[in-house]
């Protein structure tokens, strides 16, 4: 069981976790974890104990905590760059995560944000990481009310994107995917589909936007084609923005594509989550944003590799897992 180890710790009993498309990085051996360690970052809890230094929470409160933990003193943390923390660290990288019963928390009194009674645990775990990174993404690329918006890949992370891109005022979002169930999940969302098996997605998404291509591109897939691919999808002048952070460490790419259209290309990784927790919890708690219908699983913590299994193999509909302690 995880234990107070310094004075502005707390320890948190976790009721709710979270499978994120990252964590299949070391399930597929692309990254590596040391044996017997714990993985997961995406986590909701109700605070157990705390330490003498914690007089913002106590035992009782619950809580939703970030991806990460910070220091709050380095260079990066004085400008607010708190995931680029030169002590910081990821739940389940280089600190135990929270696929678990009871996780440590590190700084707890900066680190965790309470959560508001009515805000269920399959929303709420949804703040430790993909719709607040994405939200933080979105406004990097300076999302405006009725611009037309491509999402490559309907996964869990492509389809936060499209759900806040809907929600921040996109007037149309393309969804592009070849996987039948993903599509129709992204249509449920009031996307529009594009198959790129079928569809000439290129001359789908000219045709509705004058002939230009889309305002803005997202890359959520994870891989340097994808990123690529979304080069010559966007307008010229337009953004490219990839969200994910498993694109392989080199690649070729078709450079000429975005500078001789002037296409911004911005790598989103979120510079402060806990920054943009409280506006997207008014979001969920308004009834603005609701991310429910991406959780296709909620499993016993038991069964987390059967979760694990269906996401890595996409069965039985997969898309965001989550388990129960």
């Amino acid at each position: 069981m995880a234990e107070i180890e310094a004075p502005g710790d707390a320890v948190v009993r976790v009721t709710t976790t979270a499978i994120c498309g990252s964590d299949l990085l070391p399930y597929r051996g692309r990254t590596q974890r040391a044996p017997g360690s714990t993985i997961g970052h995406e986590f909701v809890g109700i605070v157990e104990d705390v330490g003498p230094e914690v007089t913002a929470l106590a035992p009782g409160a619950r809580v939703v905590s970030p991806f990460s933990i910070w220091c709050g003193g380095c260079f990066y943390c004085k400008q607010g760059l708190l995931s680029a923390c030169e002590q910081g660290a990821v739940f389940g990288v280089r600190i135990p995560g929270g696929q678990a019963e009871y996780v440590r928390v590190p700084n707890a009194g900066a680190v965790l944000e309470p959560l508001p009674e009515g805000l269920s645990d399959e929303s709420a775990v949804f703040l430790s990481h993909p719709l607040t990174g994405i939200y933080a993404a979105l406004q990097m690329a300076e999302i405006k009310a009725g611009e037309s918006v491509a999402v490559l890949g309907c996964g869990p992370t492509g389809l936060c994107a499209q759900l806040l891109a809907r929600t921040m005022g996109a007037a149309r979002v393309f969804a592009v995917d070849h996987h039948a169930d993903r599509l129709a999940a992204a249509e449920r969302l009031g996307c529009i589909p594009l198959d790129f098996d079928s569809d000439d997605v290129g001359a789908r998404i000219r045709a509705a936007t004058g002939g230009r291509g889309a305002d803005l591109v997202i890359e959520a897939v994870g891989t340097a084609a994808a990123v690529a691919s979304g080069a010559g999808l966007a307008r010229p002048w337009g953004t490219l923005l990839s969200i994910t952070l498993g694109v392989e460490p080199e690649a070729t790419f078709p450079i000429g594509r975005l500078t001789g259209r002037r296409v911004r290309l911005l790598p989103a990784y979120a510079p402060a989550v806990k920054n943009y927790m409280a506006p997207v919890m008014k979001m969920l708690t308004r009834g603005l944003l609701d991310p429910s219908p991406i959780v296709s699983h909620v499993l016993p913590l038991a069964d987390a590799a059967r979760g694990y299994e269906l996401m890595a193999k996409r069965a039985e509909g997969a898309l965001k897992v989550l388990l129960r302690p």
